[in-house]
């Protein structure tokens, strides 16, 4: 019988200090490797742990304002959008909700999507 556990948060907050370190940022660009991270998590079958990963993400000084966290959380959702044609739906949704559930109440971004304002318009 297989013991796996699943891993804890401080495991997973190891995991990216040594991903952050790792990943060739000089070709690839800083700001990359938590796309990465978060596209692995999400089809490895732990898209719990994106609320992990945001909140690594937002101790960092670059994250600091109220806008910069917005914008990573928009660019977390992107990444998992993109993985639902690989993976499905469920688990990048999963992994929406967990971040949702450890972002502060002014970081939530309730601004309409292209889609409904795209659509709007051409009705209007």
């Amino acid at each position: 019988m297989n013991s796996h556990s699943d891993p804890t948060a401080e495991e997973a907050i190891t995991l990216f200090q040594e991903l952050e370190k790792k990943f060739p940022s000089q070709t690839l660009g800083e700001d990359r490797w938590y796309l990465i991270a978060i596209s692995a998590l999400t089809g490895g079958g732990q898209p719990e742990f994106a609320a992990n990963l945001y909140t690594y993400l937002v101790q960092k000084p670059q994250y600091s304002t109220t806008e910069s966290r917005k914008a990573l959380v928009r660019r977390l959702r992107e990444a998992l959008v993109k993985c639902v044609s690989i993976i499905g739906v469920c688990k990048p949704l999963e992994a929406v909700f967990s971040i949702a559930a450890v972002e502060r109440p002014e970081d939530k971004d309730y601004s309409f999507s292209r889609y409904i304002v795209t659509h709007s318009c051409k009705q209007g």
